[in-house]
C-alpha cells in the first residue's frame, strides 16, 4: 500500500517538472542559436565586412549624385543640334541684282539695282534664322549708296564698309559673319537641278593677303563640304584670291569666323535664291555648327 502511493505521488510529480524542463531546453536551444549566429558573424573577415559597407556607401551616393549633380557635369547630348546664337549679315556690295528679279519689277534688264537688289532678301534670312532661334543683325550700312555719295571708285568698297562693320564686331560677339553678294557668272555655272527642284548654287571666296586666312579658309571649306554632302552640288567650292585686281583681305581679317559667299548668278530667279537660302539657313547650317562646336570642344580639351 506505502509503494502505491509513493508511485503515485512521483507520477504527479513528473506531471509538475515535465513543462519547465520542455521550456529550459528550448532556452538552451535558441541561447546555443544565437551564439553560433554571432560566432559566424564574428568569423567574417573584417576586410569583407568594410567592403560590404564601402559598396552600399557608394551605391547610396550615387543616387544622391544623380538626383542632385549639377547639369554643368552631364555629358552633352550629341543628338541635340548645335546653333549659333547671333549671327551678323552684310551686303558690302549691296547693288547687286539678278537680271530676271529687276525685270519683275521694273521691267528692265540690269545687274545692279538700287532698289531691287541682294538687299531685298534680308527680310527672308532674318526668318529662316529665327525659325532656328537664332538673332540676326544686319549691318545697317548701305556701302553703295556711301560710295556714290563720295564718288568712290567700285575698288573701295571693303574699306568703306569697313569702320561700321569693325564697330559693329567689336560691341557684339557673332558667331558667324556673312558678306553676301551676288557671282558675275551665268545660269549655267550658277544652277543646280536636284531632284526636281532647282537652286542658285552658293560659291565660297576667301581672301589670302592677311595673315590669319587660313582660319577663314578652314572654316569655308567645312561649311562648303557639309552643304554639299546635304545636297550634292549646291556649293560651287572655295576660291583663295590674292594678287592684282582683287581685293585679297575682304576684311576677313577682322574674325576668322567671316564669310564671304556667293549668292547664285546674275540670271538666278528669285525662287531658285530663296530655295538656296532656304535650304543653307536651315538643316546644313545648323548640322554645320554642331559638328564645328563639337571639333572646337575637342580642341579645346586636348589644350588642358
Amino acid at each position: 500500500m506505502q509503494n502505491r502511493i509513493l508511485i503515485f505521488f512521483g507520477f504527479i510529480l513528473l506531471l509538475f517538472i515535465s513543462p519547465i524542463v520542455v521550456a529550459t531546453l528550448d532556452s538552451n536551444a535558441t541561447l546555443l542559436a544565437s551564439t553560433n549566429t554571432s560566432t559566424e558573424q564574428e568569423l567574417v573577415p573584417t576586410t569583407q565586412q568594410e567592403d560590404l559597407a564601402i559598396a552600399e556607401k557608394i551605391e547610396s551616393n550615387q543616387l544622391v549624385y544623380s538626383t542632385n549633380s549639377d547639369t554643368r557635369d552631364t555629358p552633352l547630348d550629341n543628338t541635340k543640334e548645335i546653333v549659333p546664337r547671333n549671327a551678323l549679315i552684310l551686303f558690302t556690295h549691296s547693288h547687286e541684282a539678278f537680271k530676271p528679279i529687276v525685270k519683275s519689277k521694273d521691267g528692265k534688264t540690269a545687274v545692279y539695282d538700287s532698289t531691287s537688289n541682294i538687299m531685298s532678301f534680308n527680310e527672308t534670312i532674318k526668318n529662316y534664322f529665327t525659325l532656328n532661334s537664332i538673332t540676326a543683325d544686319f549691318l545697317e550700312f548701305n556701302t553703295m549708296d556711301e560710295m556714290a555719295k563720295t564718288n568712290r571708285k567700285f575698288s573701295e568698297a571693303y574699306n568703306i564698309v569697313r569702320p561700321a562693320l569693325e564697330s559693329q564686331i567689336n560691341n557684339k560677339k557673332y558667331d558667324i559673319i556673312i558678306d553676301l553678294h551676288r557671282d558675275s557668272a551665268n545660269r549655267e555655272i550658277t544652277t543646280l537641278n536636284y531632284q526636281n527642284e532647282t537652286y542658285g548654287k552658293l560659291y565660297f571666296v576667301v581672301g589670302e593677303e592677311h595673315s590669319n586666312y587660313l582660319a577663314n579658309k578652314s572654316y569655308a571649306q567645312k561649311m562648303s563640304t557639309q552643304l554639299n554632302e546635304l545636297i550634292p552640288g549646291i556649293s560651287r567650292g572655295v576660291i583663295s584670291k590674292k594678287g592684282d585686281h582683287v581685293d585679297g583681305v575682304y576684311n576677313q581679317d577682322l574674325a576668322e569666323n567671316m564669310v564671304l559667299i556667293e549668292l547664285g548668278g546674275i540670271d538666278n530667279t528669285e525662287e531658285e535664291i530663296s530655295i538656296a537660302l532656304y535650304q543653307f539657313f536651315q538643316k546644313p547650317f545648323q548640322l554645320f555648327f554642331k559638328k564645328h562646336s563639337q571639333q572646337k570642344m575637342l580642341i579645346n580639351t586636348l589644350k588642358l
